[in-house]
């Protein structure tokens, strides 16, 4: 950024009035705090992410035209090596962070006059001397409602400040240029490309583009697939789903979040029009935390997909959280770094995923992520190795192996490095990947807790494919509710696109369906299977207050096979819904014995607001089954 920052505010009056900052009381002595941060090796400056608050968490920024700054975070403004910044006399914290393979700093400080000091922050794990590169996939400098005006070098400054080697700014044709801008470093690079966003079927961040595909932006033509095959054809790009977690209403297409939803995605895996998904983004962590489940149910059904990260952080906005907030590690196979080794290593699934812990290696056979291992039989027993380095402590790491934990090596203390061996039997095909989590410390962005994911490793018993039935069956349904959404709000302009897509929606929901109903063996290479039949019944119904709903899970599904096991878990959801199909509340969700369980509902939303009277409907899922019962609800 150089000081110069052209073309930076569209303001400076109108930003700074935007800053929330509490006002400093006239009698209030102001001093003016010069700081100066390099690294503490080498001595050198060091671009950095600062944050200066008083003791009653008032915030200070330097003047608007010497910083970019944000009041997202807890406010946080960027300095290129140095800053000075006026406050009141007294005392004062100052914190400065630099990606996550410096140590963060956070001190005190009590100053009663101008005072100038020099940080210097350490560096305890050069991740790029071990053919690791971090990145944001999905960044946006030029979003609606910004109050910046940025271009590629002010992008360049933060990705920096952030400790990154590449930001992927999907800005479409804002300084799209189909190669790395031009301001770009050797170890950093800015590369302006595209974002694909469909409100019918879902966004896909496309990497690496060197012409635009168009169009940009559709409802429900073309279909997503169309635009990712138009991504392939161009040399060296890859297709991301971006921030592709579900939201609770399906139906909701004309606006954010509905508007979002990765609707199609389960469609354009059977194909490999997906190279990767943003598994870590700042718009699809619910409640808090990071949604893995919607990524292990595609690994579940034969889908070899990378663990990527985008935050979809707008930056021009005063209230966006930063880049690489969440990031993707990815090893390029060497020790050189360029934006197209990046881009083939994210593909090819070298990565690894993070809010701060870094996994400097993971093997299962001596495979990393992203490999492939064979077995001619089951009963494997196999030797892994996982290695990591963190900021912050981690309490434990679990070996994911399809989707549930297979083993945890709990760690008490907690650590900040852990270099460890395990053993893991594979007694069918699995996608085996390492998750690494800890308590929520110190300037982390987003999230609950500390999290770091590796891309699997893929290990195949005996030629069988990774099959979960379950999660073939829940994107079978998945596509049904696509196509009842079509049938309803779906519009085209002439009646061959309409056929077009639902002759494609079909052909993937019977693709799941033969998957879920054993017309394929799954991983374990079992042929056929037995659906456990679902029922559930309510009592009182009509009711005022609260009614009662037993339900109940196993039993043959009426063609003659044996029951279903009491010790085999399938997955149990248990919804309520009004007569639009609008989620009310979600009762019950995760995997269970076959059984019969009850379950209350006192006629709140998930709010624990009361609803109105009328007609709801209560629906169970397990094992690729439904079933819906009335509820009538008479206040």
């Amino acid at each position: 950024m150089r000081r110069s920052l052209r073309g930076l505010l569209r303001s400076v009056s109108v930003l700074a009035a935007s800053l929330a900052m509490a006002p400093v009381p006239l009698a209030a002595a102001l001093i003016n705090v010069h700081c100066t941060i390099v690294d503490a090796a080498s001595g050198a400056p060091l671009p950095v992410r600062c944050k200066l608050t008083d003791a009653a968490g008032t915030k200070y920024f330097p003047p608007p035209s010497q910083s970019l700054y944000h009041v997202a975070s807890g406010g946080y403004f960027y300095a290129d090596g140095s800053f000075t910044c006026a406050a009141p006399a007294g005392p004062l914290t100052l914190t400065l962070q630099h990606g996550f393979e410096y140590r963060v700093v956070s001190f005190p400080l009590n100053v009663t006059a101008d005072t100038s000091f020099a940080v210097g922050l350490e560096r305890f794990v050069s991740m790029d001397g071990l053919g690791w590169y971090s990145g944001d996939a999905h960044t946006h400098i030029n979003h609606s409602g910004g109050s910046y005006i940025l271009g590629p070098p002010e992008a360049l400054f933060m990705a920096r400040a952030e400790g990154l080697n590449i930001v992927n700014c999907l800005d479409n044709s804002y300084h799209f240029t189909g190669a790395p801008a031009s301001c770009s470093l050797p170890d950093c690079v800015v590369f302006m490309s595209e974002e694909m966003r469909s409100s019918s079927y879902g966004h896909f961040g496309f990497l690496g583009m060197t012409s635009l595909a168009q169009p940009v932006s559709s409802i429900w033509w073309p279909l997503a697939m169309d635009m990712a095959d138009s991504a392939h054809v161009r040399s060296g790009a890859i297709v991301v789903a971006a921030h592709p977690a579900p939201t609770d209403n399906f139906t909701q297409v004309e606006t954010w979040p509905g508007s979002g939803i990765a609707r199609e995605l389960p469609v354009d895996c059977i194909a490999r029009r997906v190279d990767a998904v943003d598994v870590m983004s700042y718009s699809n962590f619910r409640n808090g935390g990071i949604d893995f489940d919607l990524w292990y149910r595609l690994l579940n059904c034969g889908f070899r997909l990378a663990a990527s990260a985008g935050t979809d952080a707008a930056v021009n906005r005063l209230d966006s959280n930063p880049f690489g907030g969440f990031r993707v590690y990815v090893k390029t196979g060497d020790d050189v770094f360029t934006a197209q080794r990046w881009f083939d290593g994210l593909a090819a699934g070298r990565t690894f995923v993070t809010n701060g812990p870094l996994i400097t290696r993971f093997e299962i056979d001596g495979r990393a992520s992203g490999d492939s291992c064979f077995f001619a039989r089951p009963g494997a027993l196999v030797t892994g190795r996982v290695s990591l380095v963190s900021p912050f402590p981690v309490d434990r790491v679990d070996i994911v192996r399809n989707g549930a934990a297979a083993l945890t090596l709990r760690f008490a203390p907690s650590r900040v490095s852990v270099d460890t061996s395990f053993s893991l039997l594979i007694n069918e095909s699995s996608w085996v990947a390492a998750r690494a989590v800890g308590v929520k410390q110190g300037w982390i962005v987003t999230g609950d807790s500390l999290v770091a994911h590796t891309s699997p490793v893929y290990c195949t018993v005996a030629d069988h494919p990774v099959l979960v039935r379950e999660d073939a069956a829940y994107f079978e349904e998945w596509i049904g509710d696509l196509e009842d959404l079509a049938r309803v709000k779906g519009t085209w302009g002439d009646p061959a696109q309409a056929a077009r897509v639902f002759e494609d929606l079909a052909a993937a929901r019977d693709w799941f369906a033969v998957r879920a109903n054993g017309g394929v063996a799954d991983a374990g290479g079992s042929g056929s299977i037995e659906v456990p039949a679902v029922s559930c019944v309510n009592a009182p119904n009509p009711f005022s207050g609260v009614t009662a709903i037993d339900l109940a899970v196993g039993g043959g599904s009426g063609a003659g096979g044996p029951a279903v096991s009491r010790l085999s878990p399938v997955r149990v959801d248990l919804a309520v819904y009004d007569v639009s199909g609008r989620l009310v509340r979600r009762l019950l969700s995760g995997r269970f014995v076959a059984g019969k369980s009850r379950i209350e509902w006192d006629g709140r939303d998930e709010r624990g607001r009361e609803v109105p009277s009328g007609i709801y409907f209560a629906r169970l899922a397990a094992a690729g089954r439904s079933y819906s019962r009335k509820l009538i609800l008479i206040r």
